[in-house]
């Protein structure tokens, strides 16, 4: 049963590493690091996904070595962090000026502070009992929110998507019925829906009409 694991792990090491390096191995499309260097222009390319996942491994990585049985974990987050500083480097590179500045100032902030302070609090301030807890739970949760940032977009457009719906059908039901904008005519429209009977409200003005006349 070990060796089943084992050898699995080995197969989703591999997997996860071939998802790593698909920015440069994505040979189908032009719109990969290849274009990227031979254009020496990013594009429509974001550096922030590359950013964030390089902190992720990175994490990941300081989890695999605090574990003692984290070997598999440490060489595919290594592996992984590996190639994102190569993406985050080749953005930098190339990227227009107020854009590098940008993403410079990003990777200060992310891949050098939090990372760093992260890696300072769990060697010197959690207690060695807690460390992998700890760092397993941040990992946890920055991948999580890796995975569920495209929410922040599909929500907004799930609700439009709602109200926009429920407008078509009430058009539907209601497109075909006449609109009247005379009082009396609707009271009349009333009147012979409900089988010809004249309004108690109607009939009383009539007679008060009718009275003041004679």
């Amino acid at each position: 049963m070990g060796n089943l694991s084992f050898v699995l792990g080995i197969i989703g090491n591999v997997i996860s590493i071939l998802l790593f390096a698909s920015p440069i191995f994505s040979f189908v499309s032009r719109k990969t690091f290849w274009g990227v260097i031979k254009k020496k222009s990013t594009g429509d390319y974001k550096g922030e996904p590359y950013i964030t996942t390089l902190l992720s491994t990175s994490l990941w990585t300081l989890y695999g070595i605090i574990n003692p049985d984290g070997l598999l974990v440490m060489t595919v987050n290594g592996a992984g962090a590996i190639l994102q500083l190569i993406y985050v480097i080749l953005f930098l590179v190339y990227a227009p000026k107020d854009t590098k500045v940008k993403a410079a100032k990003l990777v200060g902030v992310v891949n050098v502070g939090v990372l760093g302070t992260v890696t300072a609090v769990t060697l010197f301030a959690v207690h060695k009992n807690t460390r992998l807890t700890f760092v397993g739970i941040l990992c946890t949760a920055l991948t999580i929110g890796m995975y569920a940032s495209p929410l922040s977009a599909m929500v907004p457009n799930a609700v439009g998507l709602f109200l926009g719906s429920a407008q078509l059908i009430l058009y539907v039901i209601y497109k075909n019925k006449p609109v009247s904008t005379n009082p009396s005519e609707a009271i009349e429209e009333e009147e012979e829906e409900e089988g010809g009977s004249a309004h108690p409200a109607r009939r009383g003005i009539e007679m008060n009409s009718s009275l003041g006349n004679v």
